[in-house]
């Protein structure tokens, strides 16, 4: 009986953990153009992602077409840009991009939308939020950002949208903050890592007027949970300032048939439990023989 309680905590301990990345992640951050303003909050979050240990290639989408997606962990793709954004080679890049995500396999297709992602670098700084991007996607094997602003900004990233199957961004939302779902895995498994107090809840920073995240069943198949929010979560679906593939118990959309795992254990973690429990054993077969 002691023993399965010390293995009962010993599980809790490691799987309840949310520590550095499980591996340093190769990852494409992918501006749609270099001549906007906002490229400067782009290269700052793309250096979030560096400090946290990841090998990052920062290049802007519409000076030539890159067919090297593949190569890839994550691709990032920050759309801060006004206009059409439709010239040949942002439209082939848009469609390498859809293709790499879509070619990936199914357990492997995670996905973050998030519709103020200058936010975290507006006024604001929040690199714990973007490298916890970074981390949950790692432990799953990868995946993409698509992140983007209010409707003045969504329409190249849009394109992608629809390459893969997922509903546009869209509107414009004069508020400041979003209140995050405490339970979802881009805040637990990073340790609440770049949100703060608000109320009695907490939230992330908000103030850029955004633009809404898809959220909800997508017409490929899998659906969007959303992470930060506006309002409450009875109309969070319909009020996502982010939102992902990766489910949450507040939603009910993780842990059921055919529905994405509530928690992901780190490698790391999985091997750090393997020697606990072998220990273990080791300390019961010793007791055995001394009795």
């Amino acid at each position: 009986m002691r023993s399965s309680k010390v293995v009962a905590a010993l599980c809790a301990a490691i799987l309840a953990g949310a520590g550095v990345p499980a591996k340093a992640a190769s990852i494409l951050f992918a501006q749609v153009d270099q001549t906007c303003p906002y490229v400067p909050n782009g290269n700052t979050l793309a250096g979030y992602l560096t400090s946290a240990g990841h090998s990052v290639t920062v290049r802007h989408l519409n000076t030539a077409t890159f067919n090297d997606y593949a190569s890839f962990d994550q691709v990032w793709v920050y759309d801060l840009f006004g206009g059409a954004n439709n010239n040949a080679n942002q439209l082939a890049n848009y469609a390498n991009i859809a293709n790499w995500y879509n070619g990936r396999a199914p357990s492997a297709q995670n996905l973050i939308a998030d519709g103020r992602i200058i936010s975290s670098n507006f006024g604001h700084n929040e690199p714990g939020w973007i490298q916890g991007y970074a981390h949950s996607l790692d432990i799953r094997g990868g995946g993409l950002v698509l992140g983007t602003d209010h409707d003045f900004y969504v329409a190249g990233i849009n394109t992608i949208n629809a390459a893969i199957g997922i509903d546009p961004f869209f509107g414009n939302v004069p508020v400041s903050e979003a209140l995050v779902d405490q339970n979802s895995g881009l805040f637990f498994e990073n340790g609440g890592a770049g949100t703060h107090a608000c109320g009695t809840e907490l939230c992330i920073w908000d103030n850029s007027s955004p633009s809404f995240a898809p959220t909800g069943l997508q017409s490929n198949g899998t659906t969007l949970t959303p992470v930060a929010y506006h309002g409450t979560t009875a109309d969070a679906f319909a009020n996502a300032a982010v939102s992902s593939t990766i489910g949450s118990v507040t939603f009910g959309t993780c842990g059921g048939e055919g529905q994405p795992a509530c928690t992901v254990p780190e490698p790391g973690a999985l091997a750090t439990l393997a020697v606990g429990l072998g220990g273990l054993a080791f300390i019961a077969r010793r007791r055995r023989k001394i009795a």
